[in-house]
């Protein structure tokens, strides 16, 4: 008897230790989370585009195509109303306005004169007084954009081209490579991959892409001592990209996590890209702490305002390998018909 009133003591103690280790458990993991969303609200703060300063050309940019996305889009419909457009017409005109008194004139600066002129050639719009107006105002600046923008006509077969006749056949062959050939990955299949998936579709077409890439041993070697999950195959990454997003496009709260969203598409597109390219990709994840992510930001010339999306280890395959088989989940898991409540 005293052994098993002794026994239930043990076991009491036990269930005691192992709430209060969860206790505590549960505890730091609220606390550090709230670390880190204080952390991304800080630069959400400080870098975000919410303060909407104008004369920064960066800025005043992303506002641009947020602004002639509109209108490309109003160009594009087959019917639009007469009063469609108007209001965003003349932000754009006050946009340009500034950029040639600060004397900064970027892209975007002559892709919005660009779409502006056409917008007020439409057949309903060319005779309006706003058009006039808008027109006299457009005199004014003396550059022009080189590149084709507004829209395009786009029939069923040109559509058609992007078809694969076995689609399975490319998504399904690509896998995380953790092994490659010691064969550095040159500049123009980088860039050519890259140029590819600049295609991915962002958030009223701002793309606030910035890509960092890198073959030199030592830069690789400094990235990815703040990256967990490469330790044992880290040192024979060929090539490293670190793929990050332009917090100062974004100027909303309801776009605090946009950044997140358009970097994780393009990412994806990135790996595909590559792939379609015949070069391995194993996505590197970086949800990481606060601190690791100013550590990385010392150690490496990253960009402020630019947030870390993810790391991206690239080379050849090896004329073998070998692959984890995840498993992937049953498609009923994932998927249902959305109906009203």
């Amino acid at each position: 008897m005293n052994t098993d009133k002794q026994m239930n003591s043990l076991w009491e103690l036990i269930r005691d230790y192992m709430r209060s280790i969860n206790f505590i458990r549960h505890t730091y993991k609220i606390l550090t989370s709230f670390v880190g969303f204080m952390y991304d609200y800080k630069r959400f703060l400080a870098y975000g585009g919410w303060p909407e300063n104008m004369k920064d050309m960066e800025r005043r940019n992303y506002q641009q195509i947020y602004i002639y996305h509109r209108l490309e889009k109003s160009l594009s419909l087959k019917e639009r109303g007469l009063n469609h457009g108007w209001n965003d017409a003349y932000k754009l005109l006050n946009l340009l306005n500034i950029a040639r008194q600060s004397g900064s004139i970027g892209y975007h600066d002559k892709a919005s004169k660009q779409i502006l002129e056409k917008f007020i050639e439409l057949p309903e719009n060319i005779n309006s007084e706003q058009s006039q107006q808008i027109k006299k105002e457009l005199e004014k600046f003396d550059f022009n954009s080189s590149d084709i923008h507004g829209a395009m006509e786009y029939g069923l077969n040109d559509f058609e081209k992007g078809k694969l006749d076995q689609p399975e056949d490319f998504f399904l062959t690509r896998y995380s490579l953790r092994e490659f050939q010691d064969k550095i990955v040159g500049d123009e299949m980088i860039n050519r991959a890259v140029r590819l998936a600049m295609k991915t579709p962002s958030v009223c077409n701002r793309q606030a892409w910035h890509i960092y890439h890198t073959c030199d041993k030592e830069v690789k070697s400094r990235v990815l001592s703040y990256q967990n999950g490469n330790r044992p195959f880290g040192k024979n990454i060929p090539n490293l990209i670190v793929v990050t997003t332009d917090l100062k496009a974004f100027f909303s709260a309801p776009e605090r996590y946009q950044h997140w969203i358009d970097g994780g598409l393009l990412s994806m597109s990135l790996m595909y890209s590559f792939h379609s390219l015949g070069i391995a990709t194993c996505a590197l994840n970086w949800g990481q702490s606060p601190k690791n992510d100013k550590l990385l930001r010392k150690a490496v010339n990253i960009k402020s305002d630019h947030t870390i999306i993810m790391i991206l280890a690239i080379g050849y395959p090896d004329e073998n390998n070998k692959v984890c088989l995840s498993a992937r989940r049953p498609f009923e898991e994932i998927y249902s018909t959305l109906e009203k409540r």
